[in-house]
């Protein structure tokens, strides 16, 4: 009897903690957790520069309702330095082959923060028949960059450069020095009018008064403003995992 609890709380702690392992994709090793039970996968696409330990604990409490799966991109955390440029479709690309050797199959729901709004977004046009709702934390808009003159934006890139050489490792600013450029792949989306998608915006942080415009025209969204900073899934866990619940029940329907 002891050794059957002892092998219940074993898996128990697997199925809420997971297991970190690794994955090789083109001779590249990339970081990868799984865990979690469920028909459909919650993924979390962290922000510029973040390993995944910058979800914290949310993920492990969506696993106890949900497959859940997180990464480090090239250059990031433990995964290996990038073979290609860090454009967006290039990181797409790397998910979708990650995602497809590790045989995590579709359907998905998608998490992306910051820079992995670009990500997530990308990825819904891209497959999608594969994703069944989208959950965007104060993503990055560019309609904020769009806005700014040419020499705002030259001292925005400037400043943003100066920062991230004092603050980072080279590995970690190659997805910066991509960051303007990678606007562009962002016109044009075809993302279903019909996705579920949730938009949660921290109030206290500059880009929250141009995100809604990713939304206009998909009848399925809904924006939500909440009082915090740009990482807004630290200061409001509870309510991030009741919107990744919600999407995800409501999915199953």
């Amino acid at each position: 009897m002891k050794s059957f609890l002892i092998c219940i709380a074993l898996l128990a702690c697997l199925i809420t903690h997971g297991q970190e392992r690794y994955t090789i994709i083109d001779g590249q090793k990339f970081r990868i957790k799984e865990y979690g039970i469920g028909d459909i996968t919650v993924i979390f696409e962290s922000g510029m520069s973040d390993s995944l330990e910058a979800w914290g604990p949310i993920p492990d409490t969506v696993a106890l309702f949900a497959h859940v799966f997180l990464y480090d991109r090239a250059d990031i955390g433990k995964s290996d330095t990038s073979r290609q440029k860090r454009t967006i479709p290039n990181m797409v690309q790397e998910l979708k082959s990650i995602l497809d050797l590790e045989n995590i199959k579709p359907p998905y729901i998608l998490v992306g923060h910051s820079l992995g709004g670009y990500i997530t977004r990308y990825f819904s046009s891209t497959f999608p028949n594969d994703v069944k709702g989208l959950i965007l934390l104060d993503p990055a808009p560019e309609a904020f960059w769009e806005s700014m003159s040419k020499k705002e934006l030259q001292n925005y890139v400037k400043g943003g450069t100066e920062w991230y050489n004092t603050k980072f490792k080279p590995r970690y600013r190659k997805e910066w020095f991509e960051f303007i450029p990678n606007m562009v792949y962002m016109k044009n989306l075809n993302i279903s009018e019909d996705l579920p998608i949730i938009l949660v915006s921290g109030s206290e942080w500059k880009w929250y008064k141009y995100q809604k415009e990713q939304i206009v025209g998909l009848r399925n969204a809904k924006h939500i403003e909440l009082i915090g900073g740009h990482y807004i899934h630290r200061d409001h866990p509870a309510i991030i995992i009741k919107y990744i619940k919600e999407l995800y029940f409501n999915s199953k329907q």
